[in-house]
């Protein structure tokens, strides 16, 4: 993907860019459709051929260097270097499953509850209102002409933690029944009374049709992708073991009625 939008840029078509490093130009769709593994001399080639240089040449590189590893994992602050990659798979999903135990998920969030969790993490100025954005525009998939099947299974927990105050939250749960509705769209609350279940943190499981599945999970330590089959199949399995504890996109609707109007009188 990243050779692919280096190679737009320059305004280079596939044949263009495959005669320039002597390959066909079938090759090089199957490298940017991952259907074959890019030696790391033709990604050396293409960085040149498409002008990419310091910290992005390094990067990419580093990328081409682990193509062949079955996880993608990052510590501190994942943000840089994983938003990128994140945004662009969810783009081209045509499922999703996101489950969220600490925070109402990224694609649901209105803008004054992000601001809120956002700055209890420190994250503040220009930093917060770049961050503001990307995931206010990454929610535009959710209404995309191709929108992916999506469903999102949230512990009460998340609904009950306050950000941004009372009436914020009012806000929020009532845009999450308005979402509700949406076709493409299945909100699954897991009330406190239904104890038993896993707690597995938060993680997204991406499907693309043909494609293999990857899910993409995060905790206080590290974050990142996986794409082995048993790995996904862990987390496909952990959240339809979850859905056997969740409220039924009916009764959900209900569950936030009910907080809602909780929210309203507080």
């Amino acid at each position: 993907m990243e050779l692919a939008a280096a190679r737009e840029r320059t305004g280079k078509t596939t044949k263009e860019a495959a005669f320039g490093i002597g390959l066909s130009a079938p090759t090089l769709n199957r490298s940017e459709k991952a259907k074959r593994l890019s030696p790391i001399t033709d990604v050396a080639g293409l960085l040149a051929l498409y002008e990419v240089t310091g910290d992005e040449r390094k990067r990419i590189m580093e990328l081409a260097d682990k193509l062949e590893a079955p996880e993608w994992l990052e510590a501190g602050d994942r943000l840089p270097r994983l938003l990128k990659p994140y945004a662009t798979f969810e783009a081209r999903a045509t499922s999703l499953t996101d489950v969220s135990f600490d925070y109402i998920p990224g694609l649901l969030q209105i803008e004054q509850y992000m601001r809120a969790v956002h700055a209890s993490q420190g994250v503040t100025g220009a930093d917060q209102d770049a961050r503001v954005k990307a995931r206010l525009e990454r929610q535009k998939v959710l209404i995309a002409r191709r929108a992916p099947r999506y469903m999102a299974v949230i512990e009460e927990s998340a609904l009950r933690r306050t950000y941004g105050g009372s009436e914020a939250m009012f806000r929020q749960i009532n845009w999450l029944i308005d979402r509700a509705w949406q076709p493409n769209i299945d909100i699954h609350v897991i009330p406190f009374r239904r104890w038993g279940y896993p707690n597995p943190g938060s993680f997204v499981t991406m499907g693309f049709g043909e494609d293999p599945p990857i899910v993409f999970f995060e905790n206080l330590a590290v974050a990142g992708f996986l794409d082995a089959p048993d790995h996904t199949q862990l987390f496909r399995d952990v959240a339809a073991k979850l859905m056997k504890f969740a409220l039924d996109s009916a009764d959900t609707v209900k569950f936030l009625t009910s907080l809602a109007a909780d929210y309203e009188r507080g």
